[in-house]
């Protein structure tokens, strides 16, 4: 099949090391350039990947053929250039969390549709195989009637001039890791949250520095989240059944070197699955090259935005 062509937007740590090998990978992308207003990156992207580089995006629109853009750079900038893009006929793929709030997704959404383009939220974690062998325990009755999904995601101190830290460019511990426990919350139920409760702590800063959240999504099931800065490293999740329990100690942030482990515990028994290691942005960017003209994803995409978004409002502002 035909390569999609991508220009990546924003040349940061996750993109020098993740998204753009991953691009170049696939058998079904082509990376064309590479786009950042910091002029500096530059010389990285050449030494390092020996690509073309651009401190403008309507000047790479001008000079490059590409199908789609692969958008890396603070959340608060992303609206504009998701606009831009889709303005410009290009199908977007975007790394969490698409915007700041719903009324920006909404108004994404619908230049996107009037534009005819795809509009993808990048939460790699989810192309992990680990999480599809997970649901192949749960699938198989092996802990019961899932009723309780349990999550942690945090970090120790960043950089002080970290965005995350600052409010305008859409920082704040929710948007940032917090959003990978709801993403999966919601995913492993196959339900919308039907209310919730949450406790955001700014502890000084103008965004929150860490929070929980309790979602209840009906029919006795329940998740139980909890995210944040500036604590000791967490990144798993657990499931609860019935009859047994599912633990994953690396959930959403793995190198694609990791072998990580799958827990099962049932009542008086315990076994580990040791889980092949699995580069999950490689498998998003070929999921997103073969799904972008498929009407019925791109239609299925737009509503998973619009229900992701929803849910951190009200967690933000509960």
């Amino acid at each position: 099949m035909k390569k999609l062509k991508f220009a990546v937007i924003g040349c940061g740590n996750i993109a020098i090391k993740s998204s753009i090998p991953a691009l170049i990978n696939s058998e079904f992308s082509e990376l064309i350039v590479c786009i950042d207003t910091d002029i500096a990156k530059g010389k990285t992207i050449g030494e390092k990947f020996d690509l073309p580089f651009e401190n403008s995006l309507k000047t790479a629109f001008k000079k490059y053929n590409f199908d789609a853009v692969y958008i890396s750079t603070p959340i608060g900038t992303h609206k504009d250039i998701v606009i831009l893009a889709a303005e410009n006929k290009k199908h977007i793929l975007c790394e969490k969390s698409l915007a700041l709030n719903l009324k920006e997704v909404e108004e994404m959404v619908s230049v996107c549709m009037r534009n005819k383009v795809a509009l993808f939220e990048g939460f790699m974690y989810q192309f992990h195989s680990q999480h599809q062998f997970v649901k192949k325990l749960i699938g198989s009755g092996e802990i019961g009637q899932p009723v309780h999904f349990q999550a942690w995601f945090g970090f120790p101190p960043l950089n002080e001039n970290d965005f995350r830290y600052n409010k305008e460019l859409g920082g704040g511990a929710l948007l940032d890791a917090g959003s990978y426990t709801v993403h999966a919350a919601r995913h492993f139920f196959e339900a919308e949250p039907i209310n919730c409760y949450s406790i955001l702590e700014k502890e000084g800063h103008e965004v929150e520095m860490r929070g929980s959240a309790l979602l209840n999504f009906g029919n006795s099931k329940t998740a139980h989240l909890v995210f944040g800065f500036n604590n000791m490293y967490q990144n798993k999740y657990v499931i609860w059944g019935t009859t047994g329990v599912i633990t994953l100690e690396r959930a959403f942030a793995l190198p694609p070197d990791f072998r990580s482990t799958v827990i099962l515990e049932k009542q008086g028994e315990k076994k580990e699955f040791s889980m092949e290691p699995c580069d999950h942005f490689l498998e998003e960017i070929n999921f997103f090259a073969l799904n972008f003209e498929n009407k019925k994803n791109i239609e299925e995409w737009r509503s998973e935005v619009l229900n992701q978004k929803v849910i951190l409002d009200k967690i933000l502002n509960n």
